[in-house]
């Protein structure tokens, strides 16, 4: 027969095995986790995708590192709100977004900015604006013929990043945000006179007189129907002149024939 004191000492015999055994198990877990948690966030381990829309600028090597990591894509290394704070504050782009999608994916929405314009700056160089005359880039001579090139303004001390302020460049910029990207291409260069006249030429064709710079804004859209009047008509003129309401076109005199 079983004493109550031999009932006690197995009771807690058995309380003790069940607190080792759930002691035990606690560990396992732990170190479960812990094994786990650092298998996952493994540099060398690739885990998901993270896709670039919009921009070749932008690679995936370039946006891992943006997001604090290092190649290949490792979704719980990559830090979303890190990659879009970078984002956010290169001047290559416009406008960014990053969105996530389960399980594992990032989609990276780029939209690069555009060469509006080149103005000549007081270091010697040459300032590559945006329509929304921030400094895109800074260069030493006219690289490309991706923007036209704007004569007779400066735009003093500006550095990468900084936005402009000078008033005829404003005026130079609004004129070119109204116009077709094909009426854009076309021009070579933008030139302003002593008398604050605006000028432009277009690529292989002849000057177009446009009047005030503060009133060019204005012009915008009597350009563009002229444009498309010209654009594929080889006419041999002297100059367009857009400075009065009726544009003007002073036509080559013919020679006359003997």
């Amino acid at each position: 027969m079983v004493t109550m004191q031999e009932r006690l000492r197995q009771h807690k015999r058995r309380r003790r095995i069940r607190f080792v055994c759930r002691l035990v198990s606690l560990v396992l877990l732990v170190y479960g986790l812990h094994y786990g948690w650092n298998y996952i966030h493994r540099t060398d381990l690739a885990i998901g995708t993270i896709t670039i829309h919009g921009s070749s600028l932008l690679t995936e090597k370039e946006a891992i590192e943006l997001g604090g990591s290092a190649p290949p894509f490792n979704f719980f290394n990559v830090s979303r709100s890190r990659l879009e704070e970078a984002l956010k504050h290169d001047i290559r782009f416009q406008d960014t977004r990053v969105d996530y999608h389960w399980p594992t994916n990032y989609e990276v929405y780029v939209k690069e900015r555009e060469p509006a314009l080149y103005v000549a700056n007081s270091y010697r160089s040459y300032l590559q604006l945006d329509y929304n005359g921030l400094v895109m880039n800074v260069t030493t001579g006219i690289p490309d013929g991706k923007a036209p090139v704007l004569v007779g303004a400066q735009c003093g001390n500006v550095f990468l990043g900084d936005k402009v302020d000078n008033k005829n460049v404003v005026y130079i910029l609004q004129f070119l945000q109204q116009l077709s990207g094909e009426a854009r291409d076309r021009i070579a260069e933008i030139a302003i006179d002593n008398r604050q006249e605006a000028k432009l030429r277009m690529r292989g064709s002849f000057p177009i007189l446009l009047g005030p710079v503060s009133k060019l804004p204005e012009k915008a859209t009597v350009f563009m129907t002229v444009f498309q009047e010209i654009k594929n008509k080889n006419i041999q003129a002297e100059y367009i002149d857009l400075t009065f309401a009726k544009p003007y076109i002073k036509l080559i005199p013919k020679k006359d024939k003997k």
